[in-house]
């Protein structure tokens, strides 16, 4: 088989969906991107929703070096200045430069994710693209349409990975760092990398963190006004994790869906929601523990893949405020378990297990959002994926030993 990254020898109809693929994956963004925000019935940029908040709430507080308490507005404050840099410009301006580094983004995590588990010049690279993007989409829409910032945190993510699993250790760590200093989530990459004796990506994430979360801000506010800064910001979260989101509109969890549907106080939920932590748990835990606890044990980009988002998707699948659009990190993961189905060419049962997964997966998100408990739908989704890259390398685990017995080789994703 194909080692990954190579060019493997595919018919010419192969190589054209495979363009194809690449153009419906790229038009089908644009599409999320512009469809409603630009092309739909209110104008822009009043179409855009929440980098409206980003922008307002970004200017105000860098101004004010303090949080509006009035207002849940949890980023934290690296983040915040981010987002006032891009919000210098008249308010149309950097509405359209934020969407375009957002559809960027999403394009990113495709590209850079496709590179980092193995499918570099595989004459389906791009169909796998498209059909991770089909089973995720949900969530990449709610993204691009809402003027996020998710996929922005993503690429990052995707990025840090490529670039560790490239021994560029400076450029990981400092985009790591930059993927938590706007949401907290990857935050659990870094004792990964520590675990993994990846020291030297794991001591640039630190730099890089002290810069953004101590240095930048003291810089530009000064002792105390960094002080003031960051006292509000912990009030912030204190009322993020304190108030009742029970009646916001767009929220997904899983509690949220439990009480809407069996009431706030039923036991049902309490005990559904315990058992739905107990499979998400037990999943992830299985994926990790099947890749080997040995700390000098090579990882390819897959692995990092694996791993990473793993850890970073273990509190948001189960977050009480856990919304679509948090969830585009999903796809890194789908895209591994269907490398590992392409990788070997003419393994039409690992294919054909993988695509079916996927797809299994895909319905039960939808399944459970027809009974208002979508959050629970994600979970059974991400469940189902992560037992599946479990079991892909219990036996990629096996051919390697086998190999390694028979020829003395050590062959990736066999």
């Amino acid at each position: 088989m194909p080692r990954a990254g190579t060019i493997d020898p595919a018919p010419a109809w192969v190589s054209k969906i495979n363009l194809a693929a690449l153009a419906v994956l790229i038009g089908w963004i644009l599409y999320d991107a512009l469809g409603r925000n630009v092309f739909g019935n209110t104008p822009w940029p009043q179409s855009v929703v929440d980098y409206h908040i980003m922008y307002e709430q970004s200017r105000q507080i860098a101004v004010r070096l303090a949080y509006d308490p009035g207002q849940i507005f949890p980023y934290a404050p690296p983040a915040v200045l981010m987002f006032a840099l891009s919000a210098i410009t008249p308010f149309a301006i950097a509405a359209a430069v934020w969407l375009a580094l957002l559809t960027a983004s999403a394009i990113g995590v495709f590209v850079l994710g496709t590179e980092l588990v193995g499918l570099r010049g595989n004459a389906a690279r791009w169909i796998v693209a498209l059909l991770t993007y089909v089973v995720t989409n949900n969530y990449f829409q709610w993204d691009l349409r809402s003027v996020n910032c998710n996929s922005v945190y993503a690429v990052l993510l995707v990025g840090a990975m490529v670039c560790v699993a490239r021994n560029r250790n400076a450029w990981g760590g400092s985009l790591l760092a930059a993927s938590i200093a706007v949401k907290l989530y990857p935050v659990l990459a870094l004792p990964y990398l520590v675990w993994a004796k990846k020291w030297r990506a794991a001591l640039a994430t630190i730099a890089c963190l002290l810069a953004l979360f101590v240095v930048l801000p003291l810089l530009y506010a000064g002792p105390t006004g960094m002080t003031r800064l960051y006292q509000s910001w912990f009030e912030q979260l204190r009322l993020a994790t304190a108030t009742d989101l029970t009646d916001h509109p767009i929220l997904i969890s899983i509690p949220h869906g439990l009480a809407k549907v069996f009431g706030a106080d039923s036991p049902q939920a309490v005990w559904i929601q315990r058992g739905a932590k107990v499979v998400w748990v037990g999943a992830v835990g299985l994926c990790l523990l099947s890749g080997g606890l040995r700390r000098d044990r090579g990882r390819t980009g897959w692995d990092l893949c694996v791993d990473a988002f793993a850890l970073v998707l273990l509190p948001v699948v189960v977050s009480p405020y856990l919304e679509s659009y948090h969830v585009v990190v999903a796809a890194p993961p789908i895209l591994a378990l269907l490398s590992y189905g392409v990788l070997k060419q003419g393994d039409l049962w690992r294919l054909t297990v993988a695509v079916l997964v996927v797809l299994a997966g895909w319905g039960l998100l939808y399944a459970f959002g027809k009974w208002k408990l979508r959050g629970l739908g994600v979970l059974a989704q991400m469940s189902l994926v992560f037992l599946a890259l479990a079991a892909a390398r219990i036996d990629i685990n096996r051919r390697t030993r086998r190999a390694n017995a028979m020829q003395g080789a050590t062959p990736v994703l066999n």
